[in-house]
């Protein structure tokens, strides 16, 4: 898994207090990837990701989250908070000329900054007993075109060959009304990815979390 330099940190220790594994308060050696904290000094693929610890600071909250469990009702502190993602297309990806991307907002706030994800992470999206809060936050993916011309190439009215840029744009416009501000986030990297990417880079269009 590729995890670029400014993220990656490597031979880092916790002596306890940061981070849980299964459950439970994790005491050793860990490194930091692209995809968050896992165990070992360097990224090994049979290694586990950790998680952040979640603690109760006070005795109401205590009692809350004791009765809360008690009666089979899952509390926010079950829930993990996204993780910052980069994302570029396979080479499968490439070959069919387009590929999948996921964003997420919460709900409760429209103005809210929208998060690219990983598959992995948006996966559990819909777990309603782990990974990301779908009480909190709403998600929609986006069909990326990445190949084909750079403009729609049309006989008259008609498309004959999308292109990279009007297809991207459409595919924008039509997730605005599920998620508002999607459009105003890309609509100036409608190439991104692709051969017409105007920096060349391919760079995630998200903030560090």
């Amino acid at each position: 898994m590729y995890t670029p330099s400014f993220i990656k940190r490597e031979n880092q220790y916790s002596p306890g207090g940061e981070y849980m594994l299964r459950g439970e308060e994790y005491v050793g050696y860990y490194n930091v990837t692209i995809q968050g904290p896992y165990t070992g000094r360097v990224f090994d693929p049979k290694e586990f990701p950790l998680f952040p610890l979640k603690t109760v600071f006070n005795k109401e909250s205590q009692t809350y989250s004791n009765l809360a469990d008690g009666q089979g009702y899952i509390t926010d502190l079950e829930f993990d908070d996204p993780l910052y993602s980069i994302i570029e297309p396979s080479i499968e990806d490439i070959k069919r000329g387009y590929f999948l991307r996921y964003f997420i907002q919460q709900r409760n706030d429209k103005r809210a900054r929208i998060r690219e994800l990983d598959k992995k992470q948006y996966d559990t999206v819909f777990d309603a007993t782990a990974g990301i809060n779908p009480n909190l936050y709403k998600s929609v993916i986006l069909r990326w075109k990445i190949a084909g011309p750079e403009f729609d190439k049309k006989d008259g009215d008609i498309i004959v060959k999308p292109g990279v840029r009007d297809t991207n744009q459409r595919t924008l416009l039509e997730k605005e009304h599920l998620m508002t501000g999607i459009f105003a986030l890309l609509r100036n990297r409608l190439a991104q990815y692709s051969p017409y990417a105007i920096d060349g880079r391919k760079s995630n269009t998200d903030l560090k979390l």
